[in-house]
């Protein structure tokens, strides 16, 4: 049975209009409506509507059978017409329930795009908050302009640019060694090559701040690619105290990680008995602590134009040495210095013979 609409109430009422038949039909039909699937949901969401249609009904049923044939035909209209009603009613207050589900659900949307909103204004201001902070760190690497200087001290910033540009050499090399880079150090490896070629005669002034700017970028690449390789950052500290240990080696630490110098490894080109012994220590060393590379650095006493060829090899023959006691041959790579990281002055005759030595670096 279909629920009854606007236009079946409109039909019975016209019905009632009729002759006594139709008057009579308007008590059935009023029992039709009133089970209507359309009636029950009246009666269920506007109980007090529908209970004036019940009331209607009553007085139609009795009037009918007392033979009062038109008081039960206007009873029957109205309880038609309260049935309609109740169904009109109930719509109403479904379509008003529903519009408040969805304006509620419009207000949560409105306060979740409001709480994302301020989520995001945060997430921007702790971004440039951290940007600010890397950035002060940054600066903190670099060190002031230095003032214009003359004479002797512009020949010693020019000995601690070398220095500088050496160091940054080492840097970028050593966070090569590590592995994957988090960041390709390629270039301002590339500056660096450009300012050593630059340092080899005298350069006026002295570019103090560009090398301490580029050694600057080359820890910060080291320090990405140990960030990138995931290392332990106490496995240093670790092997520095085991090598103090063992007696005899006299580690240090610097930013590349635990350094072991040696000196009188060689008598001309060839390794001594002892300084082979040695190297191949410090190869079982390398090879019992694989989470280290290998860096070695070959030094001069003092500037000279002859000893490249020497230096190269003496480090082929240091890295060969601890290669075959254990090092990782992919991860072990030499590095001339020459004479731009002195410990004593060059100048002095009878001490910079100490200046001439080789530095195994354990990188982690």
């Amino acid at each position: 049975m279909k629920a009854l609409g606007p236009a079946l109430v409109a039909a019975a009422l016209l019905g009632a209009c009729g002759g006594a038949p139709a008057r009579v039909a308007a008590v059935d039909q009023m029992d039709r409506v009133r089970l209507s699937p359309g009636a029950q949901e009246g009666a269920q969401l506007a109980p007090d509507v529908h209970a004036r249609g019940e009331l209607e009904r009553n007085a139609a049923l009795q009037a009918r059978a007392a033979g009062d044939v038109v008081g039960a035909t206007l009873h029957a209209e109205r309880a038609i017409a309260a049935y309609g009603h109740a169904l009109a009613v109930a719509r109403r207050g479904r379509a008003d329930a529903q519009a408040a589900e969805a304006q509620k659900a419009l207000a949560d949307a409105a306060a979740r795009e409001q709480s994302l909103e301020a989520s995001r204004a945060e997430l921007e201001r702790e971004a440039t908050e951290l940007e600010q902070r890397a950035q002060l760190a940054r600066d903190r690497l670099l060190p002031a302009p230095s003032p214009t200087a003359s004479g002797g001290r512009e020949s010693a910033r020019l000995a601690a640019a070398r220095s500088f540009a050496l160091e940054a050499r080492l840097l970028c090399s050593a966070a090569r060694l590590i592995g994957p880079l988090a960041s390709d150090p390629a270039p301002i490896e590339g500056e660096v090559s450009k300012l050593e070629q630059r340092l080899e005669k005298d350069v006026h002034p002295a570019p103090i701040d560009e090398a301490a700017r580029l050694r600057a970028g080359c820890l910060s690449a080291l320090t990405l690619a140990r960030r990138g390789a995931g290392g332990d950052p106490g496995l240093a500290d670790t092997l520095l105290a085991e090598l103090s240990a063992s007696g005899g080696w006299e580690p240090a630490r610097d930013e590349r990680g635990v350094v072991v110098t040696l000196r009188g490894l060689f008598l001309g080109a060839r390794l001594t008995d002892e300084a082979a012994s040695r190297l191949a220590e410090l190869g079982r060393v390398a090879g019992a602590h694989p989470g280290f590379a290998v860096q070695v650095v070959v030094h001069d006493a003092a500037p000279s134009l002859t000893k490249n060829e020497q230096d190269a090899r003496h480090a082929e023959a240091t890295v060969h040495a601890l290669v075959a006691a254990g090092a990782n041959p992919a991860r072990t790579k030499a590095e001339l210095a020459g004479a731009r990281a002195p410990v004593v002055d060059p100048a002095d005759a009878k001490n910079r013979a100490r200046n001439e030595r080789i530095d195994v670096v354990f990188v982690p």
